[in-house]
This record gives structure tokens, sequence and C-alpha cells, in this order.
């Protein structure tokens, strides 16, 4: 129903149907400016406005050489916003200059119930909680934003209606011990549960995360820095939760200090990252400017303890900045990641119902750990790219499904990719880019995998709104010693037309046995 313009009779629909639900809305970050770009309103359906917190990251304006920002996007921002709800609520969205806004859409559009603009305001329905972005006056969608833009920054704003946050803890509760802004907290001590009270913090490089406690950002407070636990085995049952952010927009790209950090100390510039962990969750919160890779939860695939992250947002304006690392044991569901390298290794115990964004470099889902599943059983399903954008032009990386000739060994049998959108209206490149070598243009030298074929994965319910802008071809391309073989296509269109043959795609003579069947017959 997304997308319908309803104009007055969409305001009269809000506001005579009333619906039961929690709302719950934080106030202001103390200490810390709003978006100058966009002002947030929310509602329960026929209830009274409340200001929603805008906040705001930004890539900064700093030449890549000296801080890894990427120069195509400096000076771009993204709003959002965060707030609770169990049940529907109305969303409005003005410019915070007073200047009207002519249109608006909604992504993924299969999230929202409606969107309107009336009077200058953009109106969104959500019926239930989800994590959407909303095109403002077509900055991303009635323009091509990859290779070759010129065009002045650009200036986004998400919504983030998130589901009730349960086990929130009080100040005065037992075992939960406050920080004030301006505080050092301690490290260890008899509390179970450490919780940054509203404004902003800054906890500085790498603090270290103890066993079985728990970490509290509400939805009004900052925390600048980084959280980690790198000795295996010492960091398990750990719960990083709330609604505020963490960020590090405080801190250099590791590549870029001063003096050298070795590459093994490169985790310590993530925003989380702990080593040899289990029972441990990442819930609700926003990570926002990492200066790297965002967030690993490192683990061999152990599902009677499994790690899980839910709800988590994720911002990216720097190389090597990737989203999610699940390795072998996490499972991740209802996240939301913009980055500027890749989003989301397909790897732990599944990944459903993300939503992806990439503008200048890196891939949705990167292919590259197959062949460190054996045979186990990997579903990544209703997941949501909603722009696929790219700087380059011929190299391997971005794309929506990459391999990139990274592989070690044979992968791919249990492994389904089921209900994936990508709606995006302008990709920059093509969606499957499976190669295992990757061929001139593409690469300077020509890379390979060394060994072991890819075969019997199934691609299930795959929707691609357009394809590349720049004309590039869907991509399979195997080598003598690493085929592709055996892959099943069930319902594959691209822009609302069926692929039925394997001369959709650009292939070698070391890709064979492709299936193609119109519409979804099994549901695995």
């Amino acid at each position: 129903m997304g997308g319908k313009r309803w104009g007055l009779l969409f305001f009269l629909f809000f506001t005579t149907h009333l619906f039961a639900g929690e709302l719950v809305v934080y106030p202001p970050v103390p200490g810390l400016a709003a978006s100058g770009h966009y002002r947030v309103r929310v509602r329960s359906i026929g209830g009274e406005w409340q200001s929603a917190f805008a906040w705001e990251t930004a890539c900064k304006t700093i030449e890549k050489k000296t801080d890894a920002y990427f120069d195509t996007l400096a000076g771009w921002t993204h709003a959002y916003v965060n707030f609770e709800t169990d049940g529907a609520v109305e969303v409005e969205i003005t410019r915070a200059n007073g200047q009207p806004i002519r249109t608006a859409a909604v992504h993924p559009r299969r999230k929202a119930a409606a969107w309107s603009v009336v009077d200058g305001r953009a109106l969104v329905r959500l019926d239930q909680p989800c994590l959407v972005a909303v095109d403002i006056d077509g900055q991303m969608d009635a323009q091509d934003t990859g290779k070759g833009y010129k065009g002045p920054p650009i200036h986004t704003v998400s919504i983030f209606a998130n589901p009730p946050l349960a086990g929130k803890p009080k100040p005065g509760n037992p075992g939960v011990l406050t920080v004030k802004p301006g505080e050092k907290p301690p490290t260890d001590g008899p509390w179970t549960t450490l919780y940054f009270l509203p404004g902003v913090h800054d906890l500085g490089l790498a603090f270290p995360l103890r066993a079985n406690r728990q970490y509290y950002l509400p939805g009004d407070a900052m925390v600048y820095g980084t959280l980690s636990s790198r000795k295996w085995g010492e960091g398990k049952n750990i719960r990083i939760f709330g609604h505020g952010t963490l960020s590090g927009a405080r801190l250099k790209h590791p590549g870029h200090v001063q003096p050298k950090v070795s590459d093994k100390d490169h985790g310590l510039y993530r925003p989380i990252e702990i080593v040899g962990t289990t029972d441990t969750r990442v819930e609700g919160i926003t990570i926002a400017d990492s200066a790297t890779h965002s967030l690993m939860l490192v683990h061999p695939h152990q599902p009677e303890h499994p790690n899980a992250v839910r709800w988590t947002k994720i911002f990216t304006w720097r190389a090597n900045g990737d989203g999610i690392n699940p390795f072998g044991n996490t499972l991740i569901e209802d996240c939301f990641l913009r980055t500027q390298d890749d989003s989301l290794y397909v790897n732990g115990l599944g990944l459903r119902r993300c939503v992806l964004w990439n503008d200048a470099n890196g891939s949705s889902f990167v292919l590259s750990s197959l062949s460190s599943l054996g045979d186990r059983k990997l579903v990544v399903e209703d997941c949501d790219v909603i722009y696929s954008r790219a700087k380059w032009h011929h190299w391997s990386g971005g794309r929506v499904f990459n391999l990139r000739a990274e592989n070690d060994g044979p992968g791919g049998a249990g492994v389904v990719f089921r209900n994936i959108n990508i709606e995006d209206p302008r990709p920059t490149l093509q969606q499957f880019f499976l190669c295992m070598t990757v061929p001139p243009p593409y690469a300077k030298r020509e890379a390979k995998s060394s060994a072991g074929d890819v075969a019997r994965v199934l691609f299930q319910n795959i929707s691609i709104a357009a394809p590349s802008v720049l004309g590039e071809p869907q991509m399979l391309w195997g080598n003598a010693n690493a085929r592709i073989r055996n892959l099943t296509f069930e319902n594959l269109t691209l822009a609302g037309k069926p692929a039925l043959a394997a001369t959709f795609f650009k292939t070698n003579e070391h890709v064979s046995g492709l299936s193609f069947q119109p519409n979804t017959v099994s549901n695995p």
C-alpha cells in the first residue's frame, strides 16, 4: 500500500482511526545539537504529537588521505530518530529551515503502510515496528549519486520505530551503576549494569567489557569511543543495549594514526569488538561514524550458545567502514546498515529482515565465507537493499551479491537467499558478481580462488527493480579449479521480468548446471 498519495483522505484516515499502543519518545540529548536539516514529530494514531530528537551523523569534509572519509560524500548527512512503539504511528517530517518538502518516498516500500506530503510536511504511517529511510525531494531516487556524481551534499533521514525494549534498567535498581556525562566510568566493580545517564560521554579507545555485564545507552545518551574485549573467551554473556548512539566520530581511522598502529591493533578502533564471545547481545543502539569495521562478535559455530544483533543501526562514512561480521555464531535480525564498505558477511546463524544501503564502496552481502560453512544450512531472508551505489566502476567490490575470488574451498550447499528485495531505481553496478576468478576489467591482474567449487546455492524470490545504470552485466565467472555449478534461481526478476535462462548472466565455461523456475516452488 506504500506510495499512495492520499492527501486529505490520508490525513482524515489518521485522525479518525484510533489504535491502542505504547509510544516512548526520548527527550533531546543534553549538550548535543539536533539535526540542522530535519525536524520530526511522532504520535500514536489519534494521539498527541510529540517532538522526537533528530540525531545527525555527517561525513566530515576531511580528505580521504588524512582520515579515510570518502571525498565524494563530504558534507552528506543522515538524520535519524529512535522511538519505541507497539502499535501504529504517524510520523511527520519537516525541514529545519522551514522550506516546504515537495515529495517523499519511504524505503523499504513494503515496510510502510502509506506516505504523503501535506502542506509541505512529509507524513508517514507505520503499522508496526520497522526501520525505514525517507527520501526527501528525490535526492536519492531521482538522480544517480554513484560514479560521476558532482551535485551538492545530500541530506537524508530515517525513522527507527523500535519495538518496546525489554529489561530497561532504572537508576537505583540493584546492581545498576549510573555514569554521569564527563565522569570516567569504572571498568570493573560490584555492579552488573553500567547505565550512561542522559548527555554526552567520551570513553575513548577500547573501553574494556566484562563478562556477565550489561551496558545500557538510553535514547538520550551519546557515547563516543569503542567497546572491546580482545582476549579470547573473557567477554561472554554481555548485553549492550538501549536506543542511544555509540559514535566513532572523535577517533581517527587506524590507518592514519601517528605513530603508526599495528594491524592487530586496528581492532581497538572498532566500535564493538568482542573476541571469543558467546551468549552476547547487541540490541537497539545506533553505531555512527565507525572509524573502521563496526561490529564483530567473534566465535566459531556454537548454536547452543548463540550471539545476537537485533534492531541495531549502523552508519559509516569511511574506508573500511564495514557493517557486521557475524563470524560463525551470531544471528542478525531487524538491522539497518548504511555503510561505505561491505554491509553483511554471509555467515553466522542467519540474516533476517535487514535494510541495506551503500553509497561509495562495498557490497550488501559478501559471500567470501561460504567455504567455512561446510554443508550447514544458512538462510538470508526478507532483506531489503534500498540503495546500491558506488563511486567506482571497474573494480571487484560493491554490488549486492559479491564473491570476489576470496574463498579458499568448496561451499554453498545449504545456503538460501530468500525474499530479497532490491529496490534501488538507479543502482550503479550489477547485482550479481559471483566470481571465482575476477577477470579484467574488474581486476588489474586476474585474481583467482585457489580451489573448491561453489555449488547448490538457492536464490528464491529475488526482486531487482532496475539494472546497472552503467550497463554492467550480471556476472557468474568460474575457473578450472573453482567452478560455479548447480545454482537454483526460483522467481528471480529484473524490472518485473522473470529470468528464465542462463543468458541472464554473463558466464564462462566454468559455470554450469544453472536452474531457473518462474515461481517459488519450495520453501526449504
